[in-house]
């Protein structure tokens, strides 16, 4: 019988780690956020939305998110549990033309 205790408490052990590891990971998505960088005029996937990015000067429009336009700081909620800020946009209008079509957009996404 002291076979069978050893075998729960192994697996009440791995279940406290993995859960530890779990809400861990949580919190940083929530507080922390995965960076992105995205080019203009192109498409991303955060969280399972497909996004299309416009930016047009200092500002950016997330499309399928939002028509509003974002500028740095800005955030916007693309799902339930999903909320995308734009941390950055380069100062790419020397090189990219009237279009923006070079300009890069750092997105940050959170889970709150």
């Amino acid at each position: 019988m002291t076979g069978i205790g050893r075998g729960r408490r192994s697996i009440a052990i791995v279940g406290g780690i993995t859960a530890a590891a779990v809400v861990a990971a949580l919190v940083v998505l929530g507080v922390v956020g995965v960076e992105q960088t995205v080019t203009a005029g192109s498409q991303a996937r955060v969280c399972g939305v497909r996004l299309g990015v416009d930016v047009s000067g200092d500002a950016v429009r997330l499309l399928g998110a939002s028509d509003a336009s974002l500028a740095v700081g800005d955030r916007v909620r693309v799902g339930p549990l999903c909320v995308v800020e734009v941390v950055g946009i380069d100062d790419a209008d020397a090189t990219a033309g009237e279009d923006g079509a070079s300009a890069h957009v750092q997105l940050r996404w959170r889970l709150w």
